[in-house]
C-alpha cells in the first residue's frame, strides 16, 4: 500500500470517530520505514500519536492522551510543503487541529 492510500484511510478513520483504526492503519504502514531511511518515518509516527490522542480521550485518560499529543507536536515541523502526499498530510493535520479544538483544554500539554 502507498503513503498516499494509507493517509486517505486515516482521513476516512478520522471522518468516521475510528481514533483507533487510524492509528492502527498508520502504524502498520510505518512498521514498513520504521527502520529504514525513509525522510516521512517520524512525521508518520507523529500522526499515529495524534490519532492515539482522541483514542485515549475517549478512555478516560487525559494524561496519556498529552503525551502522545506531544510527540504528533513535535513531529509537525516535519510537515513542509514538497513533501510526499503533502495534501494529505494537511488534510488530516487539519483534522486533527480541529478534534484537538472541540476537545478544549485537554490536550494542552502544559497541564501534564
Amino acid at each position: 500500500m502507498t503513503l498516499e492510500e494509507v493517509l486517505q484511510i486515516f482521513i476516512r478513520d478520522l471522518e468516521e470517530a475510528r481514533y483507533y483504526d487510524a492509528h492502527e492503519d498508520m502504524e502498520a504502514y510505518w512498521h514498513t520505514i520504521r527502520r529504514t531511511d525513509h525522510p516521512l518515518k517520524n512525521l508518520c509516527k507523529g500522526f499515529i500519536n495524534g490519532a492515539t490522542a482522541f483514542e485515549l480521550i475517549r478512555l478516560g485518560r487525559y494524561d496519556a492522551a498529552r503525551r502522545v499529543w506531544a510527540t504528533h507536536e513535535k513531529y509537525l515541523p516535519l510537515l513542509r510543503e514538497g513533501i510526499e502526499a503533502y495534501a494529505l498530510f494537511l488534510q488530516a493535520n487539519g483534522m486533527l487541529m480541529e478534534l484537538k479544538e472541540k476537545n478544549g483544554d485537554i490536550l494542552n500539554v502544559a497541564k501534564a
